[in-house]
């Protein structure tokens, strides 16, 4: 790796505050306002991207050599700055940085002979860097209450964005509960656009703990399917949260009713999850199938006429359903949405998402009749979006054929010629043609930026469940294979 000379330029500046006001240096809290950092990469100067109480972290370009970084500082009031006990020479004297995790203190003497260490982390990267700041300092352990917050980011170039006032709380179930790594919901104070993404005030941050590409993959072979509206975009980022850096994490947006994401009416739309943790407010279990059904939107102001008609309409859809291959047919095309049922089936099995057959996260959403559907008919159920895909697996059999309402539904011939003719769409998106890359180098750009990271935060959290390179492996092994015997395997049903 070539190296680059880093200069670490430290202004020491004593404020004028009394004792009573400004701790003493021995004492525990430090004022945050005692250094101006600046980091010199090639000619280039990076600030902190979090200043705290006894240190701060910076962030420069991915690939810098932090073997070697010079300090050059001025002092006003401080007798000598030492580190590990060797004095430190403005301009001359250099650490080494690369260990991320522990840093570098750097011993402040005062005028009064009293010190105070000050710890400095520098990390490579060329991802955006999320810094979140809380109100009351502390882990975030709830996942039910929002905690007062501030955000940034540093974004391309190392521009630093100020999002403003933000909230903050834990959510997941399995990756909240038993992963040391854990996810956050974030809610905005004002809709916002988050590198690059369509502006809104509720974002995920996705821990990855399992698997760092299944997500960003599953979301992208959703897109590709000819009639699913729409899937949640993200991007990988680096997260700081009460200065402590917290390795890798997908930065998405979060399943909404909005014109930028689920595009449907929030007057009389609804957002269904079936989950068999069945832990929402409002929810019931449909008669025809025992699934549990709980309503994501609308949530707070769901009323009793609501409930009714969604409860009413998931249990005719589903005794619909059975009626599928007897005698006097089916209405069941009245309610649901064939053609998202096809694609959603498609993407299920070449993501092979194991989690909807349990049901978990399965999404589905249904507009308000005659608006979101032409004027006097009824809005039919669509399947989708995709979420919760830890893992991307790659195996030849199909997972969610027999998965509770495909199983009539592939009784039906015409659901069957659908899946076939959507096939032959789907299959072209995803080998790549001119409107999409091939899907497995979609997934190449995304090893290759998120390796270095990817790597390091698998090393900070002691993660032994992968490794990047044995995800990636497994997929560019067997997709192009899987994706062929689907194929084979679809012209026979």
């Amino acid at each position: 790796m070539r190296k680059l000379l880093s200069w670490l330029i430290i202004s020491l500046c004593l404020s004028a505050c009394t004792a009573d006001v400004v701790p003493r240096p021995q004492e525990a809290a430090f004022p945050q306002d005692f250094f101006d950092f600046r980091v010199k990469v090639e000619g280039r100067e990076y600030k902190p991207v979090s200043v705290y109480d006894g240190g701060c972290i910076v962030f420069v370009p991915g690939g810098t050599d932090l073997t070697e970084v010079v300090a050059s500082f001025e002092s006003s009031g401080i007798t000598a700055v030492t580190v590990n006990g060797v004095a430190q020479e403005s301009g001359v004297s250099a650490n080494n940085f690369k260990n991320y995790k522990k840093g570098v203190d750097f011993r402040l003497e005062f005028e009064d002979g009293k010190t105070q260490d000050y710890n400095v982390k520098v990390i490579d990267t060329d991802l955006p860097v999320v810094t979140i700041d809380t109100d009351k300092p502390g882990k975030i352990t709830s996942k039910t209450t929002w905690r007062g917050s501030s955000m940034k980011i540093m974004g391309e170039n190392h521009k630093m964005t100020d999002i403003g006032p933000a909230e903050i709380r834990g959510r997941g179930n399995w990756t909240w509960d038993k992963y040391p790594k854990k996810p956050y919901a974030l809610k905005l104070g004002n809709a916002r656009k988050v590198l690059g993404m369509p502006a809104h005030k509720r974002w995920v941050l996705l821990a990855e703990y399992r698997g760092f590409i299944g997500n960003p993959l599953a979301f992208e072979a959703s897109r590709r399917a000819p009639s699913i509206d729409w899937a949640p975009r993200g991007r990988f980022v680096e997260l700081v949260l009460n200065g402590q850096f917290q390795g890798l994490y997908y930065l998405c947006e979060q399943i909404k009713i909005d014109p930028d994401r689920v595009n449907i009416s929030k007057e009389g739309g609804y957002l269904l999850e079936y989950d068999e943790l069945y832990d929402e407010r409002h929810k019931f279990k449909s008669s025809g199938f025992g699934l549990p059904v709980q309503i994501k939107y609308p949530d707070e102001d769901l009323t009793d006429a609501q409930m009714d008609y969604i409860r009413n309409f998931i249990n005719e859809m589903e005794a619909e359903i059975k009626k599928i291959g007897l005698p006097g047919g089916s209405r069941y095309t009245e309610y649901l949405d064939m053609d998202s049922f096809a694609d959603y089936w498609m993407v299920l099995e070449t993501v092979s998402n194991y989690e909807a057959y349990k049901p978990r996260s399965v999404k589905m959403f249904k507009g308000l009749d005659g608006v979101d559907s032409p004027e006097g008919t009824v809005c039919k159920l669509k399947a989708g979006p995709l979420w919760d895909q830890e893992l991307f697996l790659v195996d030849k059999k199909f997972n969610s054929k027999d998965m509770y309402y495909y199983k009539y539904l592939f009784k039906d011939p015409a659901f069957v010629q659908t899946v076939k003719k959507r096939w032959e769409v789907y299959k072209g998106n995803i080998l790549g043609n001119n409107q999409y890359e091939p899907f497995l180098d979609y997934m190449e750009d995304i090893v290759s930026t998120i390796k270095v990271s990817a790597n390091r935060d698998i090393a900070l959290w002691g993660n032994k469940y992968f490794t990047l390179s044995g995800e990636a492996s497994a997929v560019r092994g067997g997709f192009v294979s899987k994706i062929e015997w689907m194929d084979r395997e679809i012209q026979k049903l």
